[in-house]
């Protein structure tokens, strides 16, 4: 017995009972019920950060990040909000099974159409929202998703940037871009060798309002004048270093610029004559030649595209803000009746082969930003058929950005339309042309003309140029001298 006593009170005295004799033992008390709430992106199921309201009231994160509700019996109006995804509601009316409650919210879905200023659609232009990015497909159509109110950024080779502001209110937001306006002269190599000469063109770019100029790199003849790393053109012995290419472009940047890579295409000596397989020949296999004697490649035949082509990437690379293909024609400037191609030579066969050459430059040279541009021969814009030429306005503007007509009043004879003498109504062949051109186009490129110099006072010069700029275009300037007055130009 006494054993037992002390026992109990060395018990005691340790501390290990916390209660008296006689009293009873009764569980901790609990705090009301708990429901945690998981908020998901109903797109990919992804944890979203997330503010959940409880009859008007946040809710706080716990330490793991989840909110937690204090159910209390009885109903719970719960609102549930993620940037970049649609809010949701319910009432829970009822304690959930486990303890949890989830919600999946849809993604804010911003779609549209981004189309020219004249309504048609725009492919290939970018469009950015914070983290969204989309590019518009051929039927300038976008899609943004988990974007929220803000400013929207378009960009696209050859149009303007633009910045407009999207209040969250309507899910079919539809923009429109502008093209740029570039006028431009025209710049040789010999130009540029010549220092006097190349200063005083990059002085009247400083205080004129030209803004633009279009440096030769692949001359008629084919001849590539600037030390390219293009192995084809060096192989067959086309290259003359006239200048740095890459020094040239630099020139023009640092005046803010728009620097245009003018090569030609399908006219061209050296290719022709290293690789005659893939030449216009006549029918004993020689090269058939123009009155200049300038040898041409055969339009018809896809070997002939690759290497303007890769002088082209390689002008983007170094800088250039465009390529503009020349001579991108089937031939002309001699009897073609003597000349053998790989394909029939008709209207369908000429036109599919320039279309085919333009669809696989643009597919390389538009993903690393160039724009592409290409001439057109002035008397196709009005015209019913391709003149032989194999270029059609309509086809073509579905695939450049930019058509470079020339228009020179020395290229139509006299009695073209009743004129005498064409030079005298040199602004009316132009406006014509264009008012034709127009008519034609159903893409999304755009006209820059080329505007002549000669045979023209500088009155009717700026006169035709007054006139394009009135019709919202800009132009380029064809000078073989660079003999350009500063009274011919527009001012700054």
């Amino acid at each position: 017995m006494i054993l037992a006593v002390l026992g109990l009170v060395a018990s005691a005295c340790s501390g290990a009972l916390s209660i008296s004799p006689g009293d009873a033992v009764t569980p901790p008390e609990l705090g009301a019920p708990t429901i945690s709430v998981s908020v998901l992106a109903a797109d990919d199921l992804a944890a979203l950060a997330s503010t959940v309201s409880a009859d008007g009231v946040v809710v706080p994160d716990t330490v793991e990040a989840v909110p937690v509700i204090v159910w209390e019996g009885q109903p719970i109006d719960v609102a549930v909000s993620a940037s970049g995804f649609h809010d949701t509601e319910t009432t829970i009316e009822e304690y959930p099974d486990g303890g949890q409650i989830e919600f999946r919210l849809e993604p804010v879905v911003l779609s549209g159409r981004v189309t020219t200023d004249s309504g048609r659609p725009l492919p290939g232009a970018v469009v950015v929202r914070g983290a969204a990015r989309d590019t518009t497909d051929n039927e300038g159509r976008y899609s943004l998703e988990r974007v929220t109110p803000g400013s929207i950024s378009l960009s696209r080779p050859a149009w303007e940037p633009a910045e407009l502001e999207w209040d969250g209110a309507v899910e079919q937001f539809d923009m429109s871009m502008f093209p740029l306006v570039i006028n431009a002269l025209r710049v040789s190599p010999e130009d540029i060798l010549d220092s006097e000469r190349w200063n005083t063109i990059l002085e009247l770019a400083d205080t004129t309002g030209i803004n633009g100029l279009a440096i030769d790199l692949k001359q008629e003849d084919g001849t590539v004048v600037y030390p390219t790393n293009v192995a084809t053109a060096n192989a067959i012995g086309a290259v003359n270093n006239y200048f740095d290419a890459a020094d040239v472009v630099q020139q023009g940047r640092d005046r803010g610029l728009h620097m245009i890579a003018r090569i030609g295409v399908f006219q061209d000596n050296f290719f022709a004559e290293a690789e005659p397989d893939h030449a216009v020949r006549n029918e004993d296999g020689s090269l058939w030649r123009t009155r200049n004697d300038f040898a041409w490649l055969d339009p018809s035949d896809p070997a002939s595209y690759e290497y303007s082509i890769a002088l082209a990437d390689e002008a983007c690379r170094l800088g250039f803000d465009e390529v503009q293909f020349d001579y991108v024609s089937y031939p002309l400037g001699g009897d073609v009746s003597t000349a053998v191609f790989d394909g029939e030579y008709n209207q369908e066969v000429r036109v599919a082969s320039i279309d085919s050459f333009l669809t696989r430059a643009y597919s390389v040279l538009h993903p690393i930003g160039c724009t592409v541009s290409t001439t057109l021969l002035g008397i196709v814009l009005e015209s019913t058929s391709d003149e032989g030429v194999g270029q059609r306005p309509s086809a073509i503007s579905r695939i450049v950005d930019v058509l470079s007509p020339t228009l020179y009043s020395t290229n139509y004879g006299s009695g073209w339309k009743g004129y005498d003498d064409p030079d005298d109504y040199a602004q009316d062949i132009v406006m014509t042309a264009l008012a034709g051109g127009q008519g034609k186009v159903d893409g999304h490129a755009y006209f820059r003309p080329w505007l002549q110099t000669w045979a023209i006072d500088e009155a009717k010069q700026r006169a035709i140029q007054s006139g394009v700029s009135d019709l919202g275009m800009g132009w380029l300037l064809w000078s073989n001298e660079s003999n350009y007055s500063r009274a011919a130009l527009p001012p700054r």
